[in-house]
């Protein structure tokens, strides 16, 4: 066969007929646009929230290193640093245990000699001044500066408390700020970086005591980084044990290391329901996308197709065809995917920091960088929708002869059997009719337009499982809790010898108790190194792991850790006193259930309550269970006695209202005066309170000033804090949803409107001819608004189906995973769209024939095709 040179030829074609089609083309750029807008934005999303966690996750770290090797001396850290695959290294150290000023009991500070090459690596960022270089000379984050009443300016002189090691007397020393660092927005924790001429005039103090004390203080952290973030873990092995060391635990040359928890969570596969979601928009975004591109296409090529025939008669092949319609689909998206592109990105980016203000990343200044895969991506998935979109039309075009070509009238099928009927001129028959002719395309049309309308219904639907009751139990038991503030930053110690630092004070009780719309509270007490459970009377249930010693242990990143021990002969437990109040707060699991009966029977002090743990829903983890009611265990306390008791009930763990929030095995409750007479009242952890509903702002405001001003080491915490956050998280998912649903409405809407304006185009002259044998044109007006509101009639019964459908099958179980949601029925956001559905399939048909059927009958009926 001959081949002949066309290429030229089909180009123009195609570029003429391009032209030709102008109102296809506009709708064909916003449709494309929108499409690549919305992928962008996933990808924005996606790839803006993974940076910002994983540079969080670095941040929580300590830096952006591969790996660190613990607690080594100076001759370990100079034989694994010359190893050839360490790229970098540094030698950082703790120098003093804590910073002991009462300022920084709400944000404690951390004292660290860091080298300079590797600020960067731990994101230390100097605003103010220089690096410091002699021994009294400092780095302070801004934010510790402003505790200390102090402005964020080098050169001023500091003064601090450093107790260097645990149980040591702290030591003032002045030092001279020589520059101001910029502090962690999302770490609640200050930073002092000392200088390397400090550590040689405090080397004495700074000895490595690891092998002796386990203090950190003066050991080397080693921070490593490799040539890339691969296999991590293994490389640091093979460093310590090429560099003659031992990588297993218990061995005498053994050095301890890890790698960077940002880099494993890369490695790790993500969480199912995120993937679940992620993946459920991007289906979102191609169907939205492949229904309006798929349905322009479909519709050019109907109105095109007498055009195609014709160049088939004169020898253009179906591939030819198939080629000019593929080119106008890379011309509409040369133009439309930018647009998209561009706008995608502002809108992700504006995303991202909603995102992540529920999140550990909530409080750090999110960044999203031009990431090229974002473009890249959001490019190839754009042209993908418009390829697969325009490939049926094609394939219609190319197959059609000439002579059904010049023929082709839209919906035309094989002649059927008359049927007689004497309602076959109405004019809402024949709207109705009209519909039929083009199946594929009605439906296409209806389908997109009931999207919107049901995504609006299923984010609705959503938002409302929110649960507020459900949330606040799991964070709140009252409407008050007040403690040291120790407590609220997980430093709260229930030892003896921290009392004196980490109790609250009777006299912020007393204030909170004079407050006018003061209710009723409670006491607890807390001890943990005072009262233990006999090892040798206790009975290790079947469901609790023991090691091969038989020991009772815990399990941790699938490890078995033994049961801390308060001495040879005793397990430690966590002992708590508490009033009246509390006990209403408590859920029973097992045994007794009277409270009446429970405080009467631990009056007694033969009685005790046994916490266990619970999981997100509030379901027992029963695996981590060690009692059950009616069990009996044998208790030491300081002073000698040694007493049994009955489990007299197993409650539910309230880990925020009754607990030191931090966990552990032996947690045991019996009433605060039974704790005092077998302790003291030194032991006071918290107190819980509520109060008036029409009081609680203006007592929250009291304690809130009352923390700041006259006890600055005390603190709270309110319901009122969780219902804020709580909403929120709501508004969060409400906006994101309405925003999704937003851009899906705008292409069902530009589906609907191409659907009828390219209707009525194609068929002027078919209505020319109604109008020739009678028709006036309000009937035809008529009949095409009876065919909007068919349109719309048709979608608003899908989309109760489908939303009906939706909600009591995806959203319940979808709702139920989630452990602050309660699944609800819910229709009315899409009974509220209907009325102004109605009003669009009346005004577009009307406004479409308004402006397209301005020429007279005699005019159109002249028209060739």
């Amino acid at each position: 066969m001959r081949k002949v040179r066309n290429k030229k030829v089909i180009d123009k074609i195609s570029y003429k007929s391009f032209r030709a089609n102008r109102t296809r083309n506009v709708i064909a750029i916003i449709a494309i646009a929108l499409t690549a807008m919305l992928f962008t934005t996933l990808f924005t999303v996606g790839i803006g929230t993974a940076e910002n966690f994983q540079r969080q996750t670095m941040r929580q770290a300590g830096g952006d290193s591969h790996g660190v090797f613990k607690n080594i001396t100076e001759e370990q850290y100079e034989k694994l640093s010359r190893h050839p695959l360490v790229k970098e290294s540094a030698d950082n150290r703790l120098v003093a245990n804590t910073v002991e000023n009462p300022e920084f009991l709400k944000r404690h500070m951390e004292i660290w000699y860091y080298p300079k090459n590797f600020y960067g690596h731990h994101f230390i960022e100097i605003i103010d001044g220089k690096a410091p270089e002699k021994a009294e000379e400092v780095l302070v984050d801004e934010t510790s500066l402003k505790l200390l009443g102090m402005k964020a300016k080098a050169g001023q002189q500091i003064t601090l408390l450093l107790k260097i090691r645990e149980g040591q007397e702290p030591v003032e020393r002045t030092f001279r700020i020589s520059g101001v660092i910029r502090s962690d927005p999302a770490l609640d924790v200050g930073f002092t970086v000392v200088s390397k001429a400090y550590l040689a005039e405090h080397q004495e103090e700074l000895q490595y005591t690891y092998d002796q004390d386990t203090s950190p203080v003066g050991a080397i952290r080693m921070e490593i980084v490799f040539q890339n973030s691969q296999g991590i873990q293994e490389k640091l092995d093979k460093v310590a044990r090429e560099s003659g060391y031992s990588t297993k635990e218990g061995e005498k040359n053994y050095i301890a290391s890890n790698a960077n928890w940002a880099y494993i969570s890369e490695s790790t596969s993500g969480d199912p329901m995120t993937v679940a979601a992620i993946a459920g928009v991007g289906f979102l975004i191609v169907l939205t996308g492949y229904l309006i591109i798929y349905n322009i296409f479909q519709i050019s090529v109907m109105k095109d197709i007498r055009f195609y025939g014709l160049l088939k008669t004169i020898g253009t092949t179906g591939k030819q065809i198939k080629k000019i319609i593929r080119r106008q689909a890379l011309l509409l998206s040369a133009i439309g995917i930018p647009c998209g592109l561009f706008v995608g990105f502002f809108v992700g980016k504006a995303i991202v920091p909603m995102l992540l203000s529920h999140t550990i990343a909530g409080n750090s200044d999110s960044a999203v960088s031009m990431n090229p895969w974002i473009f890249v991506g959001a490019t190839v998935f754009a042209l993908v929708t418009v390829f697969i979109s325009a490939g049926k039309p094609a394939k219609l075009a190319a197959k059609v002869s000439p002579v059904e070509a010049v023929r082709y009238t839209e919906g035309k099928r094989q002649a059927k059997k008359q049927k007689k009927t004497t309602d076959g001129g109405k004019i809402s028959r024949m709207a109705l009719s009209n519909l039929g002719r083009n199946k594929g395309k009605t439906v296409i049309v209806i389908v997109s337009l009931s999207l919107a309308i049901v995504l609006l219904n299923s984010i609705f639907t959503f938002t409302n499982a929110f649960d507020m009751d459900k949330y606040l139990a799991n964070f709140v038991s009252s409407d008050f809790v007040i403690a040291n503030a120790k407590y609220f930053n997980s430093e709260y110690s229930a030892r003896k010898e921290d009392l004196q630092e980490s109790n609250l004070t009777e006299s912020f009780i007393e204030a909170c108790e004079e407050q006018e719309g003061f209710e009723k509270g409670g006491r607890i007490y807390a001890a943990t190194d005072q009262v233990g459970v006999k090892i040798s009377d206790y009975k290790i249930p079947k469901n609790m792991p023991v090691n091969e010693n038989g020991e009772l242990c815990w399990m941790w990143n699938g490890e078995k850790i033994p049961v801390t021990k308060l001495n040879e002969e005793n397990y430690q437990t966590m002992y708590y006193g508490v009033d009246d109040f509390l006990f209403e707060k408590m859920e029973v699991y097992e045994g007794e259930k009277d409270l009446d009966v429970i405080k009467e029977k631990l009056a007694t002090g033969n009685y005790l309550i046994y916490a266990v743990s619970t999981d997100d829903n509030g379901m027992v983890r029963k695996e981590d269970m060690v009692h059950h009611a009616g069990d009996k265990v044998t208790l030491s306390f300081p002073n000698g006695e040694e007493r049994e008791v009955e489990i007299l009930s197993v409650i539910k763990e309230n880990y925020y209202g009754l607990s030191t929030r931090y966990s552990v095995i032996f947690p045991y409750y019996t009433t605060a005066e039974v704790f005092r007479k077998d302790l003291s009242e030194d032991y006071l952890m918290s107190y819980s309170f509520d109060v008036r509903d029409d009081r609680e702002e203006a007592i929250q405001q009291f304690v809130k000033n009352y923390s700041e001003k006259t006890e600055p080491t005390m603190n709270y915490e309110s319901k009122l804090k969780w219902s804020n956050e709580f909403e929120s998280l709501k508004g969060m998912f409400t906006i994101i949803g309405c925003f999704l649903t937003f851009v899906v409405a705008v292409i069902g809407i530009l589906n609907f409107i191409n659907a009828i304006l390219t209707s009525i185009v194609t068929r002027l002259r078919e209505l020319a001819m109604l109008e020739s044998i009678g028709m006036t044109k309000k009937q035809i007006i008529k009949m095409l608004t009876l065919e909007g509101i068919y349109y719309a009639g048709f979608t608003m019964i899908s989309s109760v189906l489908i939303g009906m459908l939706m909600s009591v099958t995806i959203l319940r179980v979808l709702t139920s995973q989630i452990w602050f949601m309660k699944y609800q029925f819910v229709i009315w956001p899409m009974l509220v769209t209907f009325p102004f559905l109605l009003v669009l399939g009346w005004l577009v048909p009307k406004a479409a024939y308004h402006f397209q059927g301005k020429k007279s009958m005699i005019e159109q009926l002249k028209n060739e095709d």
